[in-house]
């Protein structure tokens, strides 16, 4: 009888720090980390009019036409003057009327400035947007 009982105290002592252990073991992750602040300010989605030279943008709207390849214009009410320039280094701009929504930085255009950068061709075209602000991409999503 001394045999069995010396065998199971020991087990029996141990069995609370098994106990600990699998329960430590099974929780659930930690939070991951809060992300970093942007360094770049950032504007919330949709405030083209408040949204100044430098500031990160995101904007849904429909394709009203394409200049070239790198160069389109998008219209929505909510937008200044109801259009925005968008350049992108991106393969082709979607067609008309397509609905995208574009992240990018506001800049200040000048067809002199961008016009090798993004392949924009003869100025006609963008006289209206000159000086005005436009949307550098760095993601275009077309919506089907």
């Amino acid at each position: 009888m001394g045999g069995w009982h010396s065998r199971v105290r020991p087990a029996l002592a141990a069995l609370p720090v098994v106990v600990l252990l699998v329960a430590g073991c099974t929780s659930p992750p930690a939070a991951p980390p809060p992300s970093p602040e942007p360094v770049v300010p950032t504007t919330r989605p949709g405030t083209v009019a408040r949204a100044e030279v430098g500031d990160r943008l995101t904007v849904t709207a429909a394709v009203d036409r394409v200049i070239t390849d790198s160069a389109f214009v998008v219209r929505d009410a909510d937008l200044t003057g109801g259009t925005l320039l968008v350049l992108t280094t991106g393969l082709s701009a979607p067609a008309p009327p397509q609905l995208v929504t574009v992240r990018g930085t506001v800049i200040r255009f000048s067809h002199r400035d961008l016009s090798d950068r993004y392949r924009l061709g003869s100025p006609g075209p963008y006289r209206a947007f000159e000086g005005g602000r436009a949307l550098a991409a760095q993601e275009v999503k077309v919506w089907q």
